[in-house]
């Protein structure tokens, strides 16, 4: 009887909440809506208002919970009113920054913008003074008295009452109508329904689009034309900044081979001769990072010209690169292939979702060893084929030297002893690196071959004095280098994971040994430049620069992981976490007392804002001019 009795109690002590949460869930909308794009269709107009009441009640619900909670514990009981107040005072206090920064940068808060915060860089930029925190301390708690007076008002037995059964009779619906109708639109296409959902802070939806695809319920991203057409102007993706103005008389052809995993020490006259041979003839990258350390983030960066941040905000919009739009305008055909799938690395929803070529690869009953062989066989078979009137991108990706390093048996194995197949998944601190690095060395050497034969096909057909041919990976590979027990790629930012080969050989132009910091972003303004002649400065569309102009000798550079994100500034990496900016030197451990550069946060900031309209361009200011 005497816990029935305590629950009871329990229960009427609590009648206040539902209604104090659901005012609060109501009003913490409004800042939200001030920054929603609000869609033109109906249905994706009711599906923001139906996800916005999701993430503002589950918001709510989370700020409530602990009070609920503690209302049940009669030595804590009174602490129960003062729990939930100061958690909803801090969700208010979170969600106007949030707003703040959103409308600025068009990112939410993240550990990137708390550490930015922190780093001092992004007040100025929001232009906070120490005066207006001052305020905002004094406004916090003077908000927080008056949550307390409004709980305390709704506790008087008079006031209306709502039962917190039936907020979790709503709540429940509207969050699954949100995720199920998130992997609907998604998979439809319906970018004016997902894009809408921007505004709304921390809001993640599920998806199942190849599923679906699978299942016949949708159409595959590519062949949704409709989607291609969708101007950018005006719109929260503001991309590119202005329109083009490309001209190409006579355009090349270019072919870009990236090589899955390798490492920039590998392009040696032993360990890849053929392309040891190439670089003598090329535009050679003495210090050249990827824009991650994972094949997604490091292909983005290499198409988009953009830091990899920038991944999700396009697969939202289903907008494929700039590049790939102004090749089509003029006439490219596509030769597109992976000897893994294009699709693993989310290429079909990002870099190729406006285009209409198919994306091969090897049938699945090719075995692993030998599905680089198959693609560039096909490879092969499509440049023989290719009419000379007509220009052609080509894009192959190798996958040899990604694990588990598929070295087929009639393949040279110069380099022994070599681990077994699915060695690596067995690594760790006291792990011997030769074999294992061994069979990585011989995976390199077979797709050096795989490139020997590509660049053969080139001279063969005659293509070559009329081909722009780039070698480079998506990102490197460790083997314990640094001997804190990094194997594989994105678990760190070290010159090994993120540093790669880049070659560009372009007919007439001078082999030369670029000594300057460049990136993965410098490729798409480069071609777009020197290719298909726009005129547009390159900070109009990407954050890269061309890589045939002078070109400064250190550079900050934004890498993604995953997980995290990092600066690479010289020999140190800038690693961001939620607390703050931890400065690792060449070694990639901690360095005492460093600050990170002055100048390394304007440039996180002005990349972050890059795609947002009506941001203050700084990186406009200082690109070059197109000549």
């Amino acid at each position: 009887m005497a816990d029935t009795t305590n629950a009871a109690l329990s229960s009427r002590q609590a009648e206040w909440l539902p209604m104090f949460l659901v005012v609060n869930a109501a009003l913490s909308a409004i800042p939200v809506i001030t920054n929603l794009q609000w869609p033109t269709a109906m249905d994706a107009r009711v599906f923001t208002v139906v996800a916005l009441a999701a993430q503002v009640g589950t918001a709510m619900a989370i700020c409530g919970l602990p009070g609920l909670l503690i209302g049940m514990i009669r030595p804590l009981r009174a602490w129960a009113l003062p729990a939930v107040v100061t958690l909803t005072t801090l969700w208010w206090v979170a969600l106007l920054i949030d707003a703040r920064v959103f409308h600025q940068f068009g990112f939410h808060i993240n550990s990137l913008v708390i550490a930015l915060v922190l780093n001092g860089g992004l007040l100025g930029q929001l232009g906070l003074s120490p005066g207006f925190w001052l305020a905002a301390m004094v406004g916090t708690v003077t908000f927080g008295m008056a949550q307390l007076f409004f709980a305390r008002c709704l506790r008087d037995p008079r006031v209306l009452r709502l039962r917190g059964r039936w907020l979790v009779l709503v709540l429940l619906p509207l969050v699954l109508a949100t995720q199920a109708l998130g992997i609907w639109y998604d998979a439809r296409g319906r970018t004016d329904a997902m894009a809408g959902l921007r505004a709304i802070p921390w809001l993640h939806t599920a998806t199942a689009r190849r599923h679906l695809v699978e299942l016949g319920w949708a159409v595959d991203d590519r062949s949704q034309r409709s989607l291609a057409e969708q101007p950018s102007q005006g719109a929260a993706l503001l991309y590119p900044r202005r329109p083009l103005q490309c001209q190409a008389q006579q355009p090349l052809n270019v072919l870009m081979i990236v090589v899955d995993s390798l490492r920039y020490d590998m392009v040696t006259g032993e360990q890849m001769p053929h392309t040891f041979s190439f670089a003598a003839t090329a535009w050679q990258a003495g210090q050249h990072y990827s824009t991650g350390n994972n094949t997604m983030h490091g292909l983005f960066g290499l198409f988009y010209g953009l830091p990899a941040m920038h991944t999700n905000t396009m697969i939202h919009h289903r907008r494929g690169p700039e590049l790939l739009r102004q090749l089509k305008r003029h006439g490219y055909a596509y030769h597109l292939y992976g000897g893994a799938s294009l699709h693993g690395a989310r290429m079909d929803r990002a870099v190729f979702v406006e285009t209409d070529a198919p994306l091969h690869t090897a049938p699945s009953h090719v075995p692993q060893d030998m599905r680089d062989r198959h693609v560039v066989a096909q490879m092969v078979t499509a440049l023989h084929a290719q009419p000379s009137s007509q220009p052609f991108f080509g894009f192959i990706l190798l996958d040899s030297a990604h694990t588990p390093y598929a070295v087929p048996a009639d393949a040279e194995q110069r380099y022994m002893p070599q681990a077994a197949t699915g060695a690596h998944l067995k690594t760790g601190r006291s792990t011997d690196p030769v074999p294992l690095f061994n069979r990585y060395r011989n995976a390199v050497l077979k797709a050096d071959t795989l490139i020997g034969s590509l660049l053969k096909t080139l001279d063969d057909t005659g293509l070559s004095e009329d081909t722009v041919v780039i070698i480079t990976s998506d990102h490197g590979e460790s083997f314990n280098d640094l001997g804190q027990n990094d194997w594989g790629h994105n678990s760190n930012f070290s010159d090994v994971q993120t540093r790669v080969p880049m070659l560009v050989r372009w007919p007439g132009r001078t082999p030369i040994l670029e000594s300057a910091v460049t990136s993965h972003m410098d490729i798409a303004p480069t071609l777009m430049r020197h290719l298909l002649s726009c005129t547009n400065p390159p900070a109009e569309f990407s954050a890269g620069l061309d890589l045939f102009t002078d070109l400064p000798a250190e550079r900050p550079l934004l890498v993604e992981s995953w997980t995290t994100r990092a600066v690479r500034a010289g020999s140190q990496t800038l690693l961001i976490r939620p607390y703050g900016i931890d400065v690792l030197g060449n070694d990639y451990l901690p360095v005492e007392n460093a600050r990170p550069p002055d100048h390394t946060s304007a440039v996180i900031l002005d990349q972050m804002q890059l795609l947002q309209p009506g941001a203050v361009q700084a990186a406009a200011a200082r690109a070059s001019p197109a000549g």
